[in-house]
């Protein structure tokens, strides 16, 4: 495997990012409050280049662009396709270069057209770019929409990081009385980091990549 940008940095987890292989896709599965968004957040320093799109469900840009600098440095490239604040009809919806908004969680046309337009623009670039493409959370997409549609929502999306040689990471809440997502979703992904809540803390596992430890691990 070959490291990206983010190899110079040091880890909140016992994952090694800089192991991730360009157009490796990531997802990364467990029950709430068990460290996804951190995961998430640390993955996505694994591009080769150090340009990021995160489609955020959950959290405004505003939160999730501090963590993200706070962990890469504000000389990472980030932007944004935000999928709550015109649901929520909030005043400051205009798109920005680094913001593009769409109607809610479950327009996933408007998301993926979003994204892929970002993946686009990266592969024509006069140098091309190799950066990271982030969900959080594919639980909140199916919210909106049924597993049938995200799941081919996901295929595309997964597809195009690959062609691209970019990073893919997405979280999904995972609950033990419906395993069905966790395992469709896991069909597209080269890798699975799985976390849960230990006696003393988060902890998790990889499957499907050397990574990180494969058997669970506090951190």
């Amino acid at each position: 495997m070959t490291g990206g940008v983010g190899d110079s940095r040091s880890t909140l987890t016992p994952l090694r990012p800089g192991e991730l292989s360009p157009g490796t896709n990531v997802l990364v599965a467990g029950p709430g409050l068990t460290g996804k968004r951190d995961v998430l957040l640390e993955l996505l320093g694994a591009a080769p280049d150090p340009e990021t799109v995160l489609v955020t469900t959950k959290h405004q840009p505003d939160v999730l662009r501090e963590q993200f600098h706070t962990r890469h440095g504000k000389e990472w490239g980030l932007t944004f396709v935000d999928c709550i604040s015109r649901q929520r009809s909030m005043a400051a919806t205009r798109d920005t270069d680094e913001v593009t908004h769409v109607s809610g969680p479950g327009d996933l046309t408007g998301i993926g057209i979003a994204a892929s337009g970002h993946l686009y623009e990266w592969y024509r670039a006069d140098e091309r770019i190799r950066g990271s493409l982030g969900i959080h959370s594919l639980s909140t997409l199916l919210m909106y929409a049924d597993l049938r549609r995200v799941y081919q929502f996901m295929h595309v999306v997964s597809g195009r990081v690959n062609g691209a040689d970019c990073i893919g990471v997405y979280t999904l809440d995972t609950v033990a009385s419906n395993p069905e997502p966790a395992e469709r979703f896991t069909q597209l992904c080269d890798a699975v980091v799985e976390t849960r809540q230990g006696e003393n803390g988060p902890e998790l596992r990889v499957r499907g990549g050397d990574f990180g430890p494969r058997s669970w691990t506090e951190w």
